[in-house]
């Protein structure tokens, strides 16, 4: 797992230090300019230099009122072909899944917060799970969003937790913080996650982390439907299943990182 503190030197120093500060961002709206300083491990005037150049090129924005910084419309811009990319590579897998378990498959992403469904097969059964492309969910109720933030950074998690507020969406809703952090330990102590009527009563869903080429977890994907037809014998082939794509998503994502630096050099 990386670190947001850096200690690298040589030429290249300083965009590695951008790339810290940039992932500091990850599941957080705003931080401050102590806050990203405190993170990456770096002086404030060194962080101060490195964020307003980062403002300049437009990957950071900064809140006239709070003076607290965000990620810019240029990260945007970047993270959203990062994620027609990430659709394009699970696509197969999606479909594998879909054909096997003849349940819904998602694709889905960290966007603040909450995760960001961004590409779906939905089951043909009358019974099902529906989402939505583009549509966002808090990640605390569902397993996509837990399988993800169970591998974010203490200091990332932290942040996050300090502006969490619960809604409850069922009786079964996680509302509880220590409850959270306990799920997502086992989640990463497992491997994958788990949400029981956590977000729809009657549905569940199993999910397993994607991650990028630093390590650092970037979407999941997951297999949901109602519980009865998602326990028992299903659910012992579903998660060895999701792993394996999950983990063949990962590489091909590595593999394709490490191809197109090889091509712009």
């Amino acid at each position: 797992m990386p670190s947001n503190e850096v200690n690298m030197k040589g030429p290249i120093q300083s965009v590695s230090r951008a790339a810290a500060i940039l992932r500091c961002f990850f599941g957080v709206s705003e931080l401050s300019l102590q806050e990203i300083s405190q993170q990456v491990g770096l002086h404030k005037s060194t962080t101060s230099t490195l964020v307003a150049t980062l403002k300049n090129e437009g990957f950071l924005e900064q809140d006239p009122q709070t003076s607290k910084y965000r990620l810019g419309m240029t990260a945007f811009l970047l993270g959203a072909n990062a994620s027609i990319d990430l659709s394009t590579i699970a696509q197969p897998f999606l479909q594998s899944l879909s054909g096997r378990f003849h349940e819904t498959v998602n694709l889905a992403a960290p966007y603040g917060s909450d995760i960001i469904y961004l590409n779906k097969i939905d089951s043909a059964h009358s019974m099902r799970t529906c989402t939505q492309i583009g549509h966002c969910l808090p990640f605390y109720c569902t397993a996509n969003g837990k399988s993800i933030f169970a591998y974010y950074p203490e200091s990332a998690l932290d942040a996050i937790f300090d502006q969490l507020s619960f809604q409850q969406f069922t009786e079964h809703t996680i509302s509880d913080k220590d409850r959270l952090r306990k799920e997502l330990a086992e989640a990463r102590r497992n491997g994958y996650a788990f949400d029981s009527e956590e977000l729809e009563a009657g549905l569940c869903c199993y999910a397993a982390p994607i991650f990028d080429y630093t390590n650092y977890p970037t979407a999941a994907i997951s297999v949901s439907g109602p519980c009865f037809r998602m326990e028992g014998s299903l659910r012992s082939e579903i998660i060895p299943a999701l792993q394996r794509s999950a983990q063949q998503i990962t590489d091909l994502l590595v593999q394709s990182h490490y191809i197109s630096s090889r091509n712009a050099g």
